[in-house]
């Protein structure tokens, strides 16, 4: 058999609607074994952010070829036509920047708002008064709120300027002029290109491979460290303080939060801007007082973990919904706060709302500010209600599937554990953040493995620890009899699905286990005021990763 011919490999530039033809017209498309589309609405948002201030947004590697692999339908959100004859061109690396720019630049008017996230996250905004990108996700966008999806397109971007000049007739003609920019830079801004012609899958491979590993990117900590590093007396390594940070942080299973968030709550004892910060600048501001910031940084960052533990009965990082939580809490005890009665209720109760919402899915590099300061202001006693994040926001429904990345999910799972701590079939209480360390979410075992019983339900996973050659099911069906109400109330098992389950009607079991999580859940959301779900089930928004806590 003849050796398949060298690739040839060919750096490129090109604007993003000569990208976008090549979507459209069904040449570029994305392989089936890539990951489906994962970003957080965050992650868009950034992306915007970049092309914007004229950042590199790194690379998108394109593999031409006449061989025939299985696509996606859809770039984004919007549907691709089918392959047309000849060669094609299948995205290697890019996809998730390429579809957030596709799926958001391109989408039509009648795409719908809401409420679910795979719907809205496609809907990114130009905040023209504030100079941000945000997704607005209730009720009709204010005026000030330009849609990206008209950038590129002139109807749309006269239709968007003709409502500014009709609702804000004096400001309009200045926030017009900022749209016309935005729109000109990303109409101009040139994405790099590495374009492969020809070879097997596997020569493409082999090239993302060593082009990946060449040019990881640098992240925020290891470049604010590279940036202040000294030697001598006055030494200082940033990077290594921020592992003795993560190693103290063990001591409250917060060891698996990930490096990002440390630096980022480092940042914010600096009360800089987490989000948005000139790292290069950062280095210069802080100079000296580095060490002692980190030093003020790890303190409060200890009492924040341990408030979580103790008080809010998170049994460490892998479950808490939302890594910005810990550093929120880590700035109010940063101010060395009485703790009084009113600021712990206020706090669980922004805990669970801001769980249950989704509110930091959401939320904007400038809601983040305001928030942070809100909890600065709380620690020192000068506040007492927040303002910035809405405690009334309606909670998200009861998760239709089980992925730890969703928070609504880690959130279901907590309010489990403070009903009452899962026991053991031993009736021995569990070590939730040791099952957890050892094995990982393997600890939270299927009933059911058959997709006709609701297999991806959060009814049918069940706390336990991995018991070798006996599955769930037995081991839920051999519990003493003398402990078996106190153990399946630990799990939130209700005696109705009990009974299927020993009748073999693992599908009722689910479906009744599911009721009975979803009245539980409303019933503590009532205890803390928390506005109920508008509807009974809904689909685990993915607005968390494991980068958060690993």
């Amino acid at each position: 058999m003849n050796e398949p011919s060298a690739p040839i490999v060919k750096p490129d530039f090109a604007i993003i609607e000569e990208i976008f033809e090549e979507v459209g017209g069904g040449n570029l498309r994305i392989p089936r074994f890539q990951r489906p589309f994962f970003w957080k609405p965050d992650t868009m948002r950034e992306l915007f952010d970049s092309i914007q201030k004229g950042y590199p947004v790194g690379s998108l590697l394109l593999w031409n070829t006449v061989e025939a692999f299985e696509s996606f339908e859809k770039v984004g959100p919007l549907e691709v036509p089918s392959v047309s004859s000849g060669s094609v061109s299948y995205v290697l690396d890019g996809h998730q920047r390429l579809s957030t720019l596709y799926g958001v630049l391109r989408l039509p008017q009648e795409f719908p708002k809401g409420p679910e996230q795979s719907d809205w996250r496609w809907w990114i905004w130009y905040d023209l008064m504030s100079d941000s990108f945000v997704h607005h996700r209730a009720g009709d966008a204010p005026a000030y709120l330009f849609p990206l999806r008209a950038l590129l397109r002139t109807v749309d971007f006269l239709k968007a300027a003709r409502i500014l000049q009709e609702q804000l007739p004096k400001e309009s003609p200045a926030l017009i002029d900022k749209a016309e920019r935005l729109a000109q830079k990303i109409k101009s801004y040139k994405l790099a290109l590495i374009r492969i012609q020809g070879g097997s899958l596997e020569q493409a491979v082999e090239i993302f491979f060593r082009v990946n590993k060449r040019g990881e990117e640098m992240t925020p900590d290891q470049m604010v460290s590279a940036l202040t590093y000294r030697e001598g007396q006055n030494s200082f390594d940033l990077a290594r303080r921020i592992d003795e940070i993560i190693s103290n942080l063990t001591e409250y299973h917060f060891d698996e939060m990930s490096r990002v968030i440390v630096f980022r709550a480092i940042v914010a004892a600096a009360e800089e801007d987490i989000l948005r910060t000139n790292w290069t600048q950062l280095a210069k501001k802080l100079g000296k007082k580095l060490p002692e910031t980190v030093d003020v940084a790890e303190a409060s960052m200890m009492r924040a973990a341990k408030f979580l533990v103790e008080e809010l009965r998170v049994p460490g990082s892998r479950l808490l919904p939302y890594a910005l939580q810990f550093v929120m809490l880590s700035e109010f005890f940063r101010q060395e706060p009485e703790c009084t009665p009113q600021q712990i209720a206020l706090i669980r109760r922004w805990f669970w709302s801001s769980s249950f919402s989704g509110w930091f899915a959401g939320a904007n590099s400038t809601n983040i500010r305001l928030a942070l300061g809100e909890f600065r202001q709380l620690g020192r006693g000068f506040l007492n209600a927040f303002k910035t994040i809405r405690l009334d926001d309606v909670a998200r429904p009861y998760p239709g599937n089980f992925d730890l990345r969703s928070a609504r999910v880690r959130a279901l799972l907590l309010t489990q554990i403070q009903r009452m701590t899962p026991l053991g079939v031993d009736g021995n209480e569990l070590d939730i953040a040791s099952l957890l360390a050892e094995y990982d979410s393997h600890v939270f075992q299927y009933v059911s493995r058959n997709p006709a019983d609701h297999v991806s339900n959060p009814a049918n996973r069940i706390l336990l620890p991995l018991v070798k050659g006996r599955a769930v099911r037995a081991q839920l069906l051999n519990i003493s009899p003398s402990l078996r109400s106190r153990v399946l109330d630990s799990h939130s098992i209700s005696v109705d699905a009990y009974e299927c389950l020993e009748r073999g009607d693992v599908r009722g079991f689910v479906e009744s286990r599911a009721v009975y999580l979803a009245y539980l859940e409303r019933g503590f959301m009532t205890e803390l005021k928390i506005t109920l779900p508008q509807s009974d089930s809904g689909e685990a928004d993915i607005d968390t990763d494991g980068g958060e806590w690993r």
